[in-house]
């Protein structure tokens, strides 16, 4: 979008002035458009391999934590019953008589 001629005057007077009377805030301001080389992505190239590390850990995790979840048994069930003996022998009350 582009501004009108008188437009770009008005801002100029403003930034004029506003120079004029704040000479430290003018500095501030004029340096928000330099780019800072220190926050620069690609002088760290080790940063990929941090985040694929990071992604695989978080992935074991929550594997490691399911298989907890679905392993632990069903509150309010009972285990399983152990295998019966044949024809009822050896069990108290079967009436083998």
């Amino acid at each position: 979008m582009s501004l009108r001629e008188n437009e770009r005057r008005i801002l100029a007077e403003i930034e004029q002035a506003l120079a004029e009377d704040d000479p430290d805030l003018d500095e501030h301001l004029k340096g928000f458009g330099i780019d800072d080389p220190s926050d620069d992505e690609e002088d760290r190239p080790g940063r990929g391999v941090l985040l694929l590390l990071i992604g695989a850990g978080a992935l074991v995790l929550c594997a490691l934590l399911a298989g907890i979840y679905f392993s632990a048994p069903v509150q309010g069930t009972e285990p399983a019953a152990p295998a019966s003996s044949p024809a009822g022998q050896g069990v108290p009350g079967a009436g083998g008589g």
